[in-house]
């Protein structure tokens, strides 16, 4: 076969997903032309869409030095491969590399602005986050069929809690336009207007969001279009105010949470004797999420070591409650709410009380994978009537179109509580487990649905149904 049908091939199989194929093509191609530009760059991509990070990156650097006229597409492919493979430094040097070559391109700016963000070059990412806007208010995701069904406005806050929405947006059959909210920004109102038929508001964490919560609930207003996720129920999120409000819920324990300032604490360290709360404490610094800033503390010297250590910033302590099932595992699920369907997302299975799927034995337990399977499968077998009640207490009393719990279930039966909120992750990332994959597409299915629903009840835009069905 030539060079050229060799070629073909390889394109064809990479666009459409047959990337074994498409790898085989290109290296024949490289056997018979090594320099070959075409081949070259085009395997780099099949390597990192199969998560070959580093040896895409073999291939590209050398071209860049071949070839600089196409360092703009050689840096953007390997600035993507050292982000994915978790160097966020490195892909900042090369979309910065970008920015020398096209100084006004929107999605560099964008994308910059977003790297920076992520490690806390909070001045400099505000700066590009500005100019990215000033050239264009909205980054698009096309839908993946040709005529949309309808448009998304998804409203993000860089680097304020935002909902994780990538997964959500992967092969949806509506438009999906972004906008990065800051504040003191003049927006253009009426041309968002038409960036959407229903608007999702991402911002999710009333502990990062600050004041941008306020600018958000403001700005959805002037919008004037359907809204998931409002911001005003948002403001009641933190972590203390959902303990209180759901706290009384039949059928669960609500460790209730409370929230200090470093001061606060201090001055409660000065008298250790009148100190209001029992150990054992989950202490956890505001605003973060998962492993991070949070531990088990049993003494109060532990509790103000924690806090010398991390500062001036705001905490939340809680009373710890032991969830280990019989056998001595901790058993957390998860669940999220699409429009008052509650749908199981993961059982994270672990040895210690802070649980978190990937940190676990999970990928190399198979019984641990049946029972996550079993759970995801038939959720009714584990959660029964009385907990289905309590879980849809929860939602009724939280309100929110889009959000997820973490919970477990305790020696009586009773619901355990560990967080709710709009914040929690769904991912399609489960190679490792893909018995996970038609209950983390049933989430995606139905967040599809919901804005289909929304769009038809409150808009002239009528969403064809037929193709959200085919694209699902």
């Amino acid at each position: 076969m030539s060079i050229n049908s060799l070629l073909q091939s390889a394109f064809t199989h990479q666009r459409e997903g047959r990337l074994d194929l498409a790898e085989h093509c290109y290296l024949d191609v490289i056997k018979s032309a090594p320099t070959h530009w075409s081949a070259r760059f085009g395997l780099a991509e099949v390597l990192n869409r199969t998560k070959r990070y580093d040896a895409a990156i073999g291939w590209l650097t050398p071209m860049l030095t071949e070839d600089p006229e196409e360092s703009v597409s050689l840096n953007r492919e390997i600035g993507f491969a050292h982000a994915n493979a978790g160097r966020p430094e490195r892909a900042l040097e090369h979309f910065k590399s970008i920015l020398e070559e096209l100084p006004n391109d929107a999605e560099t700016l964008h994308l910059v602005a977003n790297f920076e963000q992520s490690l806390n070059m909070h001045e400099e990412a505000d700066a590009h986050f500005r100019r990215a806007l000033e050239r264009k208010l909205l980054i698009t995701v096309p839908a993946v069929t040709a005529r949309p069904a309808f448009c998304a406005l998804f409203v993000f806050a860089p680097g304020r809690g935002n909902t994780p929405f990538a997964y959500l947006v992967e092969g949806a059959p509506f438009e999906s336009n972004v906008l990065n909210l800051l504040q003191d920004f003049k927006y253009d109102d009426d041309a968002l207007r038409n960036g959407g038929d229903v608007v999702v508001n991402l911002i999710a964490d009333v502990d990062q969001g600050g004041p941008i919560v306020a600018i958000a609930d403001e700005f959805v207003e002037r919008i004037g279009k359907p809204i998931v996720n409002h911001p005003r129920l948002i403001k009641g999120t933190g972590r203390e105010a959902i303990a209180k409000l759901i706290g009384d819920t039949p059928g669960c324990v609500v460790p209730q949470t409370r929230l200090y300032t470093a001061d606060a604490l201090r001055k409660l360290f000065a008298d250790t004797a009148a100190f209001p709360w029992t150990f054992p404490l989950l202490v956890r610094r505001a605003g973060t999420h998962g492993g991070s800033d949070f531990e088990l503390v049993q003494h109060i010297w532990q509790l103000r070591a924690f806090v010398e250590r991390l500062g001036d910033c705001d905490y939340y302590l809680t009373p710890f409650v032991d969830y280990r099932s019989a056998d001595g595992h901790y058993r957390k699920y998860r669940f999220f709410y699409v429009d008052g369907e509650i749908l199981p997302y993961h059982l994270a299975i672990g040895d210690h009380w802070k649980v978190h799927h990937a940190t676990t034995a999970m990928a190399v337990t198979p019984w641990m994978q049946t029972e996550e399977q079993a759970f995801l499968e038939h959720p009714e077998h584990v959660f029964g009537a009385a907990q289905y009640d309590a879980l849809r207490s929860i939602g009724d009393t939280i309100g929110l179109d889009y959000f997820g719990i973490d919970c477990a279930l305790d020696a009586h039966g009773a619901v355990v509580v560990f967080e709710v909120n709009a914040c929690m992750l769904a991912h399609g990332d489960n190679a490792a487990f893909p018995y996970k994959t038609p209950a983390v597409e049933r989430i995606k299915h139905a967040f599809h649905a919901m804005l289909a629903r929304i769009v038809q009840r409150t808009s002239h835009v009528e969403p064809d149904e037929a193709r959200i069905a085919n694209a699902a």
